[in-house]
C-alpha cells in the first residue's frame, strides 16, 4: 500500500487529479503490487482530507441496458460549475460532457453558457476529436429541441440527435457531470484558487487511459475496428450480438410465473411517479416543488399494456419493466415507479 499511497499523493500534488479507487486498484494490478485490495484502497481514500467528504450518498437502483450494440453512441449534457468564477476561467461558466455508451470514454469541453452558439461550438470541438460519433442522446433542452439546430448537426456532421426520455438511459451523462464536479472540486481544494479549467484535461486524460474492467482495453483505445472484440471481452462471450439480443425474457405463457415475477398485471390501472413522467406536463414534478407537498405520484390513472424482463446494464440480473398505454409501447417504467391506482366506488 505504501507504493500506492506515494503514487496517489504524487499525482494529486503534481496535477490536481485525485485518482479514484478503481484507478488506483488498476494501477496496483498493472504494477503487480502485493497486498492491495479494493477495500484497502477505499479505506485509504476515506482518510484523505481533500477527498473523503466528496464521496456521494448512493441510491440503490438497477438500470436496464441500452438495447443497441453500436459504437459511437454518446450521451451529452451541460453542467454548470461555479459560474460566479467565470472571471478566473476565461468567461466559462460550466462544461459540456459527452460519454460513450459502452466504453464510457469521456469528453469534456468548457463552455460560456448553453446557448445555441455555445452548443454548436462544443459539438464541433467534440466531433473534431471523436470522429466516430454516430448518435447523440440528450435530455430535452431548449436548444436541442430546435428542429433547425438538429438539422444543422445532421447536415454538418451526419450525426443523428435523439432525445432521452427517462432515467434508465439519461443517468449516464448526469453521472459523469457529478464525476467531473467532484474531481474538479477535489483539485481546487487541494491546489487552491478558482481556476478549474486547467484541471479538466488531466482529469479526462487520466480517466480515459484507465483500463475497462473485465477487458484488456483502455477506454481511449476502443474504436470501430476493435469494437466487436472489446464487446466479446466485456460480455465474456464470442457472440456478443447474439447474447445481447437474448438479454430479455417474458412475459411467459405460464401465468403462475408471471404472477411471481411481475408486480403488475396487463390491463391493471396504476399511478405513475412524477419524476418518471416525461410526457404530461401537469403530472411532472415542477422545479422547486417538494414531493412532500404534492405527493410522489400523480393523480392520473394509466393502464399497464406491456411487461418484460430486461438485462441490467452489467448483465448480472434481470429487471422487470413495463409499458403504459398512454405513453406508447416502449418499456420505460420500473416497478418502483408505479403503484396500484385506488379503486373508486
Amino acid at each position: 500500500m505504501e507504493t500506492l499511497e506515494t503514487y496517489f499523493k504524487s499525482k494529486f500534488d503534481k496535477t490536481g487529479v485525485a485518482l479514484t479507487a478503481r484507478q488506483l486498484y488498476s494501477y496496483a494490478q498493472d504494477k503487480k503490487l502485493k497486498g492491495v485490495t479494493l477495500s484497502k484502497v477505499y479505506a485509504f481514500l476515506n482518510n484523505q482530507e481533500d477527498v473523503a467528504h466528496f464521496a456521494p450518498a448512493r441510491k440503490t437502483k438497477v438500470y436496464q441496458t441500452v438495447g443497441i450494440l453500436r459504437p459511437g453512441m454518446y450521451h451529452i449534457d451541460f453542467g454548470e460549475f461555479h459560474a460566479n468564477w467565470s472571471g478566473s476561467n476565461g468567461g466559462h461558466t460550466g462544461f459540456l460532457v459527452a460519454v460513450e455508451n459502452f466504453t464510457n470514454r469521456l469528453f469534456v469541453t468548457p463552455t460560456r453558457g448553453k446557448g445555441t452558439q455555445e452548443w454548436l461550438k462544443a459539438i464541433q470541438d467534440f466531433v473534431e476529436v471523436r470522429r466516430d460519433v454516430s448518435t447523440i442522446f440528450s435530455d430535452r433542452d431548449s436548444v436541442a429541441t430546435s428542429e433547425a439546430f438538429r438539422e444543422k448537426i445532421y447536415k454538418d456532421y451526419k450525426i443523428v440527435w435523439r432525445f432521452l426520455k427517462k432515467g434508465h438511459k439519461a443517468y449516464l451523462a448526469e453521472r459523469y457531470i457529478r464525476f467531473m464536479k467532484t474531481k474538479l472540486s477535489q483539485a481546487l481544494q487541494h491546489k487552491g484558487g478558482k481556476n478549474w479549467i486547467k484541471f479538466v484535461k488531466p482529469i479526462v486524460d487520466e480517466y480515459n487511459s484507465q483500463k475497462i474492467e473485465r477487458t484488456s482495453y483502455r477506454r481511449q483505445a476502443v474504436n470501430r475496428q476493435n469494437f466487436s472484440h472489446f464487446l466479446s471481452q466485456l460480455m465474456r462471450t464470442s457472440e456478443p450480438e447474439l447474447d445481447f439480443n437474448s438479454f430479455k425474457a417474458g412475459p411467459f405463457a405460464n401465468e403462475g410465473w408471471n404472477k411471481k415475477i411481475f408486480k403488475f398485471n396487463l390491463g391493471q390501472k396504476v399511478l405513475l411517479a412524477r419524476n418518471a413522467n416525461w410526457k404530461f406536463t401537469e403530472e411532472k414534478l415542477k422545479t422547486f416543488t417538494k414531493i412532500s407537498s404534492v405527493g410522489g405520484f400523480g393523480k392520473t390513472v394509466y393502464t399497464v399494456t406491456g411487461r418484460q424482463l430486461r438485462s441490467s446494464k452489467g448483465s448480472k440480473t434481470y429487471v422487470p419493466v413495463y409499458s403504459l398505454g398512454e405513453f406508447g409501447p416502449s418499456l420505460h417504467f420500473y416497478s418502483n415507479e408505479l403503484k396500484p391506482a385506488p379503486i373508486l366506488f
